[in-house]
Formats: structure tokens, C-alpha cells, sequence
């Protein structure tokens, strides 16, 4: 079930997420503790380690990639 698909990501949630390793078993995990999907996890990784240049001119507005490149900073994640 993924009742929370759709829905905002609190600060809390990404910061947990972020704070452990981006291995198939968390991604699921998560997925399970968060109510969303595989995918949506999977995600949050993959924009979290993605430089900030190649996101510049394809999607540097969106505000859930803002959030969680300002939560993997505040954690001291480099991409």
C-alpha cells in the first residue's frame, strides 16, 4: 500500500532516508515505513548524489529536488 504517494515530504522523513546507505533493502525499507513507493526512494538518492550542474537547465525549480539537495547539504552530502 502507499497511502502517502502524492503527498509533500516532511524534512524529517528525507533526512532519515538520506542518513543511511542507498541499498536496495533500504530503498524498501523506507518505502514501507513512509507508505510510498520503491521508486520514490530510489529517487530521493539518486537526486541527492546528482551534481548540481547537470541539474541546472533541466529541473533547478522544482521545489522537491530544492528540498532534498538543501537536506543532503545540511547532512554534508556532496554529489
Amino acid at each position: 500500500e502507499k497511502p502517502n504517494s502524492g503527498k509533500p515530504w516532511k524534512d524529517a522523513e528525507l533526512m532519515l532516508i538520506l542518513n543511511d546507505a542507498s541499498t536496495v533493502a533500504n530503498c524498501v525499507k523506507f518505502a514501507k515505513i513512509f507508505g510510498r513507493g520503491y521508486g520514490s526512494i530510489e529517487q530521493i538518492y539518486r537526486w541527492a548524489s546528482t551534481p548540481q550542474k547537470s541539474i541546472k537547465g533541466r529541473r533547478e525549480t522544482d521545489a522537491f529536488i530544492e528540498q532534498i539537495k538543501r537536506i543532503a547539504k545540511e547532512l554534508g552530502r556532496r554529489a
